[in-house]
């Protein structure tokens, strides 16, 4: 009654790949992405020893 075969298969694959790429393309544009979606922004860190941590550094063009 509900056997499988090559042809039934390979329908459901391209159905599946093509809702997969459909939710692709509907988050792309509901994102607004504009080609830049995977650069992110960077920080420069140095070590504090007071803290035993991390810390963003200070950006020396603003000292006077």
């Amino acid at each position: 009654m509900f056997g499988f075969s090559l042809t039934k298969l390979l329908v459901l694959a391209v159905i599946v790949g093509a809702v997969v790429i459909g939710f692709r393309l509907f988050n792309r544009s509901a994102n607004g992405a504009s080609g830049d979606g995977r650069r992110s922004e960077t920080y420069d860190t140095e070590y504090d020893v007071e803290s035993d941590s991390y810390v963003v550094r200070e950006d020396k063009s603003k000292d006077g």
